[in-house]
């Protein structure tokens, strides 16, 4: 039997893997904005789970769709595509339907803009940093441009000059559900105690369309702001009338197992935990009628709500905030839905709630007499923890 020389050996291996490697390399990049075509400036995005492009090539029976996400700023670019005639559509963004194109030529370098209008534009927005009360004010107005009411206002911070809904260390949100009118001036205030003092955060204003399938919340330009509280002035004790201070689990029922929590209450000494698996996480029944001293036009209803992973949320599911004068659910109630328009994210969220925007259950809830809160998910899928704190009316 002769021995192959190695050399040769070598040599064929060589020439095999000259062909298996001799594939055409991508040779085209795709890259543009998404323009708002009356103010010819981009419209800005959601970085995280936001609006996208999906393209297929033509030329093949059953082609993959690709994706290709926008940019925060609204821009978009793709350096590793293959020349060709691509089918181009924009989807699931915060902007008016644009007609898909069904034959565009990508070659070399390919610059395309996207023609529409955002949903909601956000004007006139004003950014300041309150030193002495710790708190960042944002104003601003709201143009409907489709037509249909804003769900919710929001306002976030974060380091990353990306901040959006899903990238952020703060939120503060506020239930709208009305067609506003284009003068109308919004404020929303966001407390610097959760910020790291003497660091810079970046701050942006969203709002989001109602009644759109998988709409994302438009967005002003993000403001880039300096905190410092070492000039922060105590604030005088809070104002309204304790609900339930959370001190205790007397009178309050779970289907979760329930505990007091000391690690990092948001008032006093303690928050309630429901930590688990199940439906109900707060319900409280009490003996003698509560008097909010408010009223529906003007009152608020706000707590402290820590979420640990809000991934294991259905959020499609069933889930409400509830305050009655019955002593039970679903009569002389008002509710307010547990869904995405709470702006809800990990870790602790300060929840505001409009009493005039509380679904109406049965008669109207005697804010005079209220006997029974109850807050609940049907769409919880595996162990989480919740912590409720300072609940209370404003």
């Amino acid at each position: 039997m002769k021995t192959i020389p190695f050399f040769i050996i070598m040599l064929a291996l060589l020439v095999v893997s000259c062909k298996l490697d001799n594939y055409e390399s991508p040779n085209a990049t795709f890259y543009g904005s998404i323009i708002d075509i009356d103010t010819n400036t981009p419209i800005q995005q959601e970085l995280i789970q936001g609006s996208m492009i999906e393209y297929t090539e033509k030329g093949y029976k059953n082609p993959d769709i690709q994706q290709l996400r926008f940019k925060s700023d609204g821009t978009f670019r793709n350096n590793l595509m293959f020349s060709g005639y691509y089918k181009v559509a924009a989807v699931r963004g915060n902007f008016l339907s644009i007609p898909p194109v069904d034959s565009m030529l990508i070659s070399g370098d390919t610059e395309y803009k996207f023609l529409t209008r955002p949903f909601i534009r956000i004007n006139d927005v004003k950014m300041t940093f309150d030193g002495k009360k710790g708190k960042v004010i944002a104003t601003f107005k709201l143009e409907r441009v489709s037509g249909n009411a804003v769900k919710t206002v929001i306002l976030l911070a974060d380091k990353n000059p990306n901040v959006s809904f899903g990238i952020r260390t703060v939120a503060v949100q506020q239930a709208v559900n009305e067609a506003v009118g284009s003068e109308r001036v919004f404020r929303l205030e966001m407390s610097t105690s959760k910020l790291t003092s003497k660091e810079s955060y970046y701050f942006r204003v969203g709002a989001l369309i109602a009644d759109v399938g998988e709409a994302k919340y438009n967005y002003s330009t993000a403001i880039r702001l300096d905190i410092d509280n070492s000039n922060v002035v105590a604030p005088e004790p809070d104002k309204g009338v304790l609900f339930d201070d959370c001190e205790s689990l007397a009178g309050v029922d779970s289907s979760f197992p329930l505990s007091l929590d000391a690690s990092d209450p948001q008032r006093g000494n303690y928050s309630i935990k429901a930590e688990g698996t199940g439906v109900v996480f707060y319900q409280r029944v009490l003996k003698t009628p509560f008097d909010t001293k408010i009223n529906k036009e003007n009152g608020h209803l706000s707590f402290s709500l820590f979420i640990s992973d809000l991934s294991k949320f259905n959020m499609a599911a069933n889930g409400q905030i509830e305050i009655t004068s019955s002593g039970g659910p679903d009569q002389q109630e008002l509710a307010w839905s547990f869904d995405n328009s709470l702006g809800l994210g990990n870790g602790w969220n300060d929840v505001v709630l409009n009493l005039k925007d509380g679904i109406k259950a049965g008669s109207d809830a005697n804010l005079s007499a209220i006997t029974f809160m109850r807050i609940y998910h049907t769409g919880v899928t595996g162990s989480v923890v919740f912590k409720i704190d300072n609940i209370r009316f404003y």
